[in-house]
């Protein structure tokens, strides 16, 4: 297992926390949500016992509303290798179903990253997948040529065009684009831990259920990387430049594969 270790901001004079972006999408119950592989709407539901109802425009004493969602396909989320079978225990493992498999609490225990910023624009590359847009290992490796080629522990990827209707885009049967598997085994090999993302998968809404961008970004020598962390459907606004920031990375402890999540970052000041 990797050992997680404190963030480099040693070429930083020091954290701006006056300066933060939150790139966590607003969940709203029903419509008006993100969506992707055709889930139901998140449902907001007023929680009622016996005389009891949690709503004070209704006579209740206080407000209390239960949540009925997925965090796949329900806005920003983040999701550990248990959500390819991911075993808590044995690196090799890719067989472990819900209950068994590895989870977002145990592989996530640090909560800080120096991150960078990159914006790319997918292309058509794929001749056997037509309409189907990438982003491929030479988009990465040209945009981080551009902040002198080092990779932090995390790298937020934002793609070109902005689409401004992102928080609350359908994306089911729409071809949002995807990352080829080879980018994200470069990342995996250059030693970054936390992708996130504002597509709302790394790999193609229909791929055979192969999710070949997932496991090279995982597994990308076979062996299981199960404290590194993927999160998509984030919002960076078109006016955030690209660049580094200081990465906190919000998470629930839920003991499942993926959870709900709250990506802010704060700017970085130069010595």
């Amino acid at each position: 297992m990797e050992v997680q270790t404190a963030p480099d901001f040693s070429e930083f004079a020091r954290i701006d926390f006056s300066q933060s972006w939150d790139l966590g999408i607003t969940l709203h119950g029903g419509a008006g949500n993100p969506n992707a592989f055709g889930m139901e709407e998140p449902l907001f539901e007023v929680f009622r016992a016996g005389s009891f109802v949690g709503d004070v425009s209704q006579g209740g004493a206080c407000n209390v509303v239960g949540v009925k969602m997925n965090p796949h396909g329900n806005g920003t989320h983040t999701e550990c290798a248990g959500h390819i079978g991911a075993s808590p225990t044995d690196d090799w493992a890719m067989n472990c179903g819900p209950g068994t498999c590895l989870t977002l609490d145990q592989a996530l225990t640090t909560f800080w990253f120096k991150a960078l910023l990159l914006s790319v624009e997918p292309l058509l590359t794929d001749a056997a997948m037509p309409g189907q847009r990438w982003i491929a290992k030479k988009d990465l490796e040209e945009a981080l040529a551009i902040h002198g080629g080092g990779i932090p522990s995390a790298v937020l990827i934002r793609t070109l065009p902005i689409d401004s209707q992102r928080s609350s885009r359908h994306y089911s049967g729409q071809m949002p684009p995807a990352f080829e598997p080879a980018a994200l085994e470069w990342l995996a090999r250059s030693g970054v831990m936390h992708l996130l993302t504002d597509l709302p998968s790394v790999d193609p809404e229909h791929d055979g259920g192969r999710l070949l961008a997932h496991r090279a970004f995982w597994f990308p020598e076979g062996r299981c990387r199960r404290q590194a962390t993927i999160t998509e459907m984030i919002d960076a606004e078109s006016s955030l430049p690209d660049g580094f920031y200081a990465l906190n990375l919000m998470v629930p402890r839920w003991s499942l594969d993926a959870a709900p999540s709250r990506p802010v970052i704060y700017a970085l000041h130069s010595v």
